[in-house]
């Protein structure tokens, strides 16, 4: 008899730790991979999630010791013309590999961007050291991207630390009064950020998307993002919306749920491109009426006009 209450035990205890286990993997499952559902066909968020027109090169900087410093994605320059910028941050432990298909569909719309190698970008030292190298190289009239860029055409976006980092990088340097629009993906809860990439949303002066996503309720959940929204000035155009089915790393990789807006958003703020205006202007905005989207919200996005 008591071998085989022992065995019961066993059997139970077994049970106990299969359906742990099982439960572990299928939250983990639903926290870390993504679900991206069919865009419409014909919408703004298609358009824009599908390849740019321009081909696309890629320039390695490193320093005089051979240490990585940044990734620069670039279009195939065409005579005479100047290409926005933006600058990436990336997020904890992460490099430009990490979102190597993003950034050269973003640079196939039209954009000259550049990643830092750094892994911690929080702060917005990293992101702001970006920008300014690559005002410097505008100014040199031997490097390869002299005269080439729209130095008043600066966007930053960033993924999870690194969406702290992009919003430091605006609102706690001297250069970041150049950025003219800010994309935080993934913000991360305060709780979350070390002391040194605390953000303050209130201090943000230029427009400021905010995706997030619905599987991404630990570090990332829906309150964040609406506090991000409502802490922010009370004149500085916002927009925020939670990509259904998206976890914490979707921006990662090709840029998943969060493609299309993000290249849309940029294409509007700084090339005042009208039909990207349309996924993010009014109650009949686009994002607002997506299924694929929820909880969108915004404020003052029909008051402001784009500055070229």
């Amino acid at each position: 008899m008591k071998v085989l209450k022992k065995r019961k035990w066993i059997v139970w205890f077994s049970a106990l730790v299969l359906i742990i286990t099982v439960s572990i993997t299928i939250f983990m499952q639903i926290i870390i991979h993504s679900n991206v559902p069919k865009l419409a066909e014909e919408s703004i968020e298609q358009r824009y999630a599908q390849q740019g027109s321009y081909p696309v090169k890629v320039e390695e900087v490193t320093s005089k010791n051979g240490e990585a410093l940044f990734r620069i994605y670039y279009p195939v320059f065409q005579e005479n013309e100047t290409y926005p910028m933006i600058s990436w941050g990336n997020g904890t432990g992460a490099t430009p590999d990490r979102y190597d298909e993003l950034l050269t569909h973003l640079s196939s719309w039209g954009f000259i961007v550049i990643d830092s190698y750094s892994k911690t970008t929080g702060t917005g030292k990293e992101i702001i050291e970006a920008v300014d190298y690559l005002i410097d190289e505008s100014e040199l009239e031997s490097s390869l991207f002299y005269q080439k860029i729209n130095v008043k055409q600066i966007g930053v976006a960033g993924h999870s630390q690194g969406s702290t980092g992009v919003i430091n990088a605006h609102t706690n340097f001297t250069n970041g009064s150049l950025i003219k629009t800010v994309v935080s993906i993934a913000l991360p809860d305060l709780k979350h950020c070390d002391p040194e990439d605390v953000y303050d949303t209130a201090r943000i002066t230029v427009p400021f998307l905010i995706l997030g996503g619905t599987r991404d309720f630990l570090i990332s959940p829906v309150s964040t993002n609406q506090l991000a929204l409502q802490s922010t000035n009370a004149t500085t155009p916002v927009m925020m919306g939670m990509a259904k089915g998206a976890a914490h790393t979707a921006i990662q990789g090709d840029g998943g749920n969060h493609k299309g807006y993000l290249t849309a958003w940029m294409r509007y703020r700084l090339y005042d491109d009208q039909g990207a205006k349309k996924a993010f202007h009014g109650d009949s905005s686009e994002m607002s009426h997506n299924p694929n989207w929820v909880n969108v919200m915004q404020a003052n996005m029909d008051a402001d006009e784009v500055v070229q």
